[in-house]
């Protein structure tokens, strides 16, 4: 099996290839802040470091599939999630389609079978809410979740409406992307990520007072 830096060398370029399109959210920048996260949570936690950076930067692979065949379609999307879930693919729940790409990539590359089935584990549990069964598997998950706090969300709140509601004005980011947040810190489930959840939190409720004072002209 070749080297860690080796195997994410080969992972980044298979990122590159095909899922570099989907940086509107869920692209091949979003996964590599998941994985760095993930790899400082994870220092602090004592885990599996490899293992999660591993599955971090594949943790959304599933997209691709969902997303290509919805361009190709260009359908409702509702009847897009129809015709993949019939006739496509065994799931259109990317954390289950991105596993199974995941499997079958590292396994390519010569990854162990051990350490298949743990990131594969941990990708397929990453839609799964509260259902991390590994302590690696509950790293990624708060990696990915701090991802919807602080100035990095504002950014790919913004960064959305660009790309799929153009009509809308920037007045309309806060209340659909931006509120409602604080429930989110009950979800994390390591320490060090939730004192990185609270502290993006803090940011995120100072822009957005920010943001309505200057649109009422209040400063």
């Amino acid at each position: 099996m070749m080297e860690h830096a080796q195997l994410i060398e080969r992972i980044n370029a298979f990122l590159e290839t095909y899922q570099a399109d989907l940086s509107y959210c869920h692209g091949a920048d979003h996964v590599r802040r998941v994985a760095k996260l993930g790899v400082k949570v994870g220092t602090q936690e004592g885990a599996d470091c490899q293992i999660v950076e591993t599955a971090a930067l594949l943790h959304d692979i599933g997209n691709v599939p969902l997303g290509w065949s919805k361009l190709a379609l260009g359908r409702d999307e509702n009847d897009f999630l129809d015709f993949l879930a019939l006739y496509v693919l065994p799931s259109t729940d990317h954390g289950e389609l991105g596993a199974l790409i995941a499997e079958r990539f590292l396994e390519r590359l010569g990854y162990s079978n051990e350490e298949r089935q743990h990131v594969k584990r941990i990708i397929s549990e990453h839609t799964k809410g509260t259902e991390q069964t590994t302590l690696e598997s509950r790293i990624v998950s708060d990696a990915d979740k701090l991802e919807l706090l602080g100035a990095t969300w504002i950014a790919r709140a913004f960064q959305r409406t660009s790309a799929f509601d153009r009509r809308l004005g920037i007045e309309s980011v806060p209340e659909r992307f931006l509120s409602g947040k604080e429930t989110l810190l009950n979800a994390f489930h390591t320490e060090t990520a939730k004192k990185m959840a609270t502290e993006r939190y803090r940011f995120l409720v100072s822009f957005c007072e920010q943001f309505q004072r200057e649109l009422h002209l209040e400063t």
